[in-house]
C-alpha cells in the first residue's frame, strides 16, 4: 500500500504533473453546477487540481480536504487557508455546507 505521507512531495511528478492536474480540472470543471458558491474537494491530495478548480472559479469558495498529513501538507501551501485534515467518512461540515463535492 502506497504511503501517501512519505509520497507527497514527489506525487505529483510521478503522475504526470501539471498537464495531468490540466486534464483533471478541465474534466471535473464540466460537472460542476452553475452558480456553486460552496465546493468541497474530497481526498485533495496535494491540491495540485484542487488549486486549478479555483483558479477557473473565483467566485466559488473552494475547499481541500485530505486525510494524510503530507498531501494536506502540500495542498495547503498551494491553496493557504482551505485545506484541513480529514477523514472523508467524518467530514467536520454540517450537511448542505456545499453546494458541490468533487474527488
Amino acid at each position: 500500500m502506497l504511503d501517501y505521507d512519505k509520497e507527497a512531495v514527489a506525487y505529483d511528478a510521478t503522475r504526470g504533473g501539471e498537464p495531468r492536474a490540466e486534464a483533471a480540472a478541465d474534466a471535473v470543471l464540466g460537472l460542476i453546477p452553475a452558480g456553486t458558491e460552496r465546493l468541497l474537494d474530497i481526498a485533495c491530495g496535494t491540491g495540485i487540481v484542487t488549486r486549478r478548480l479555483a483558479a477557473a472559479l473565483p467566485a466559488t469558495r473552494v475547499t481541500g480536504a485530505d486525510l494524510t498529513c503530507g498531501m494536506a501538507r502540500v495542498a495547503a501551501a498551494r491553496l493557504p487557508g482551505s485545506v484541513l485534515l480529514a477523514d472523508s467518512r467524518r467530514l467536520p461540515f454540517r450537511d448542505g455546507a456545499f453546494d458541490a463535492v468533487t474527488s
